[in-house]
């Protein structure tokens, strides 16, 4: 049963969702990977909605933990995810900002300079699994986008460079859609659109576009993709207001992670005056219903590898961290968007 009411906010609702999950689970037992850090994004963001004196207590111990034992950066894009919490984690947390500083640093160099690259220049996921995938593109795009922002740095050249070699190579044939993973080497692709891989997609531009000028070459190209994209998902979106985990099967389950991410890029692209206004508040009155009676976020596909479409089909759902964040950054975009909950 949903905790949610007919009555239920925004922020009445990153509340209940983030003290249940702070309540739940020990800071210190949260990593920075990207599962983690994606739901500490989520955390973060709600505080510019519902300031919530225990929510900032919890990350302020997280975030004290992580820094004195330094944000361990490596060859795998998850390990770069602490970065999604620029610039907001300056603002809100002052007192580590020499650390967080140099941390931002060490991550914007390690993508620029180190980073796994093939012939192409696509960065590639990691060591052991040196291959193309979607959800790189909002590991290093994005992170870019943040930290450079965040220090003064140069990104947009990378970050958009990323987007489109990304995007050119995992599109799902002549769909506006997106596939998971294909092999760097050998050209094996994993089967379907993967909700949760073109919700990568959707946030990722969504984070992006407003930080470009909306004058230049780069800009109208991804604007033009994320119109194709976004254009694309409010067709399929179901009954319920929710998408299936492979948004045109029909016999696909619905999933909520990938629901929030849509509904995060449709909040924040609704600043521009890209968004459809309707399938918004539909996926957000949908999304109330995924909050059970202990304050979870449940409905969210497991952990995700490359496959074919049924194996997608197939996977287990509950709650997850990555659920989790896209939740609390949903909510916490439509609010600041100032959407009516509900009209």
């Amino acid at each position: 049963m949903s905790k949610a009411t007919k009555s239920s906010t925004p922020a009445s609702l990153i509340r209940t969702v983030s003290e249940s999950f702070i309540a739940r689970n020990r800071p210190e037992s949260q990593s920075t990977d990207w599962g983690q850090s994606l739901a500490m994004y989520g955390l973060l963001r709600g505080l510019s909605v519902d300031n919530n004196p225990k929510v900032r207590a919890y990350l302020r111990k997280w975030l004290a933990f992580h820094l004195a034992e330094q944000v361990h950066v490596n060859y795998f894009c998850g390990s770069w995810s602490f970065g999604l919490l620029y610039p907001d984690v300056i603002r809100e947390f002052p007192e580590f900002q020499i650390q967080l500083r140099d941390t931002a640093l060490r991550i914007y160099e390690f993508i620029e300079k180190k980073a796994l690259r093939n012939g192409e220049g696509i960065l590639l996921h990691n060591v052991d699994l040196p291959n193309i995938y979607i959800d790189t593109v909002y590991y290093s795009s994005v992170i870019l986008s943040k930290i450079g922002t965040t220090l003064g740095l140069p990104w947009k050249d990378e970050a958009v460079k990323q987007i489109v070699l990304h995007l050119n190579r995992l599109q799902d044939g002549d769909k506006p859609f997106f596939i998971h993973c294909e092999e760097n080497n050998g050209g094996k692709r994993s089967e379907g659109s993967w909700a949760r891989g073109n919700g990568w997609v959707m946030m990722t531009l969504a984070e992006i576009l407003p930080l470009l000028d909306k004058k230049s070459d780069r800009y109208k190209d991804l604007l033009a993709i994320y119109k194709r994209l976004s254009t694309a998902l409010a067709e399929l979106q179901t009954k319920s207001g929710l998408w299936r985990t492979i948004v045109d099967d029909r016999s696909a389950y619905e999933e909520v992670s990938a629901s929030a991410m849509y509904a995060f890029a449709y909040a924040r692209m609704s600043k521009v005056g890209e968004v459809e206004n309707n399938t918004l508040k539909r996926a957000v009155k949908a999304l109330t219903k995924s909050v059970d009676g202990d304050g979870r976020v449940i409905g969210v596909s497991d952990g995700t590898w490359p496959g074919t479409i049924e194996y997608y089909k197939s996977l287990a759902t509950g709650e997850w961290w990555w659920g989790t964040g896209a939740f609390l950054l949903a909510m916490a975009e439509v609010a600041i968007a100032g959407r009516s909950w509900n009209e």
